[in-house]
């Protein structure tokens, strides 16, 4: 079993929490998956607070880092396995839900401003995946009521947002998010959507796929 990295991010400024995330991947580049053995601390209202500056002004990790710096480093921010991961960070139930659901609504920012310019390989296409598959997969139930409900309409009222962006790769993240999250409201969207902006054979099969909750 591979040893365990432990981090202390009490009282990390926006630039250093910068540097752990997307150095850890620069020098992390032969371990792929290092998050998987970091235990990290860290106080979630600064980490949330850094995540939404991050995500709303993403445009300067374009010059900072590599393609391949970045892709490791935003699947290291979108899964579970990083304890201070955005996605850990969306159910910290000790933050008011009104950050938490700032956090979501920024990354809308981060598609508009990086990955419409920068698509990378991977990432960007299986971000939705990660944060709503909970829905997917019935670990969350709309009629549960609470932040099931209300955090599902967050995250849709997101990405209808990234849909209508004028980038084909973005449109495709955004199906592949609705077609995970079983809003109720998805088939009246995705229908708008092949009417109205879908721009290729493809991508209109992929839509009408993910309206019926059809993709993998």
């Amino acid at each position: 079993m591979d040893e365990i990295t432990q981090y202390d991010l009490h009282g990390a400024s926006f630039d250093q929490f910068v540097d752990f995330l997307f150095r850890s991947t620069l020098a992390g580049k032969h371990k792929k998956f290092w998050y998987w053995e970091a235990e990290v601390a860290f106080d979630p209202a600064q980490i949330a607070t850094h995540y939404i500056k991050l995500f709303s002004e993403p445009q300067f990790l374009l010059e900072k880092f590599s393609k391949q710096v970045l892709e490791g480093a935003f699947w290291a921010i979108q899964v579970v396995n990083l304890d201070c991961s955005a996605n850990n960070i969306t159910w910290k139930e000790e933050l008011p839900f009104s950050t938490r659901a700032t956090c979501v609504r920024t990354m809308f920012h981060l598609f508009e401003r990086l990955f419409a310019i920068e698509p990378l390989d991977t990432a960007p296409f299986m971000w939705w995946d990660s944060f709503c598959y909970d829905w997917f997969s019935g670990v969350r139930c709309r009629e549960k009521g609470g932040e099931d409900q209300i955090m599902q309409d967050v995250m849709f009222e997101t990405i209808c947002r990234i849909l209508a962006l004028d980038s084909s790769s973005c449109q495709r993240a955004a199906l592949h998010g609705l077609g995970h999250l079983r809003h109720p409201d998805t088939k009246n969207v995705i229908a708008k959507y092949v009417k109205n902006a879908a721009r290729s054979p493809q991508l209109r099969t992929y839509a009408l796929a993910a309206a019926e909750f059809e993709i993998q």
